[in-house]
């Protein structure tokens, strides 16, 4: 079997995913964005993942000359692991799991400042997020700790990867060898979910996400530090009457509501202050999180409890038209003359259209928010 392993970073992910599998894999660079032609010569389910949001490394596996599928996705964050820097990426934990890929997020317990002036925890919201997801999609979804001693990361060399020789970092690769032995099975999620190394990291995750209680909505970040932010759970019924009367939408706009979101009784509200600039960081991947902590009920976005609504402040709708008009203008391949480079970026488009192809925080709003409500006008999933 061909294992084949898609990155972003420098030539030392390869090396560091060689020794984490303890085998030569097939390296393929992740597509710079959606509409390029690498991106086009995907494989569908590898294609499928990047679509939403694009973790760091994709291990996939080729049985024989045809069919090739994903078997893991990992995350690198060496970043200080408080509420917002847990949940930022959460999106690409989403893209895989949705897409049948199992996920393990590698994110410190606890990390130090830049200055030295402080020590931060993990927010619950990490681990609880991944629980939500297995438990949501029943694909495991994982949380492991990166290295560290007294706050400082333990790094492979030179490289700001997690050090392989770490007994952690070393019962992953273990797990991960299993798990493509695992993928030479017909039903590989049955395989790997018999393994016992998958239901000890899945409780290990389920344990520090319940360890203080779960998060709840007015605890997001199940009470740590920098957990607490603004989200609010309202009447449907409220939401719609304060649209009308805050000049957000006209009563077309209004009557355009679709049933299902007028059915459900409540609606949770968060609060970005951006769409798409600085992509949209961090709020495209708090809704992500929102989403499934506090709406989901199952896998597709209509199973939830309540309305997901980004009801920004300060932001006008131009924020979304503008940069849709810049892609349709500049990007879109049906705009651009039809070369032989562009062959496969305008058949690509053919089939599969914008959807695929705008950028991240278009996309991830455009499927994950059931109304985006800007200041001048608002946007519903319908």
């Amino acid at each position: 079997m061909e294992v084949i392993v898609y990155y972003e970073g420098s030539d030392a992910v390869k090396d560091w995913v060689v020794d984490l599998l303890g085998r030569e894999c097939t390296f393929r660079k992740i597509p710079s964005s959606n509409n390029s032609v690498a991106f086009a010569q995907l494989p569908a389910y590898i294609g499928d993942i990047l679509y939403l949001d694009k973790p760091d490394i994709i291990i996939s596996g080729k049985q024989d000359d045809v069919h090739e599928r994903p078997i893991f996705a990992i995350e690198l964050a060496s970043c200080t692991p408080q509420f917002q820097h847990s949940i930022q990426r959460f999106s690409r934990g989403l893209a895989s799991v949705s897409n049948g890929c199992p996920s393990v997020l590698i994110m410190p317990a606890k990390k130090q400042s830049n200055d030295g002036s402080a020590v931060y925890l993990r927010s619950a919201a990490a681990d609880y997020g991944a629980v939500r997801l297995t438990d949501v999609f029943k694909v495991p979804s994982l949380v492991v700790d990166w290295p560290e001693k007294d706050g400082i990361l333990q790094l492979n060399g030179q490289d700001t990867l997690p050090l392989l020789t770490d007994p952690v970092i070393q019962e992953l690769g273990l797990y991960l060898r299993q798990a493509v032995g695992a993928f030479s099975q017909i039903d590989y999620l049955g395989a790997l979910g018999r393994l016992p190394l998958t239901q000890k990291l899945i409780d290990q995750t389920r344990t520090r996400a319940y360890a203080n209680g779960a998060p709840t909505v007015s605890k997001p970040g199940g009470g740590g530090p920098g957990g607490q932010v603004k989200l609010a759970v309202v009447k449907t019924e409220d939401l719609i009457k304060n649209l009308v009367s805050e000049k957000r939408a006209t009563p077309t706009s209004i009557s355009q509501i679709p049933e299902y979101f007028r059915n459900r009784e409540e609606s949770l509200l968060f609060y970005p202050t951006r769409i798409t600039a600085h992509s949209g960081d961090p709020y495209v991947g708090m809704m992500t999180y929102y989403d499934m902590a506090f709406c989901r009920t199952g896998p597709t976005t209509r199973d939830r409890r309540y309305n997901l609504v980004a009801y920004c402040n300060g932001v006008e709708i131009d924020e979304i038209t503008s940069k849709m008009t810049s892609f349709n203008n500049d990007k879109c391949p049906f705009n651009l003359d039809l070369t032989p480079g562009r062959m496969l970026q305008y058949s690509y488009h053919l089939r599969d259209g914008c959807r695929k192809t705008k950028i991240k925080p278009v996309r991830i709003y455009a499927e994950i928010a059931d109304l985006v409500a800007f200041t001048d006008g608002i946007l519903v999933n319908p």
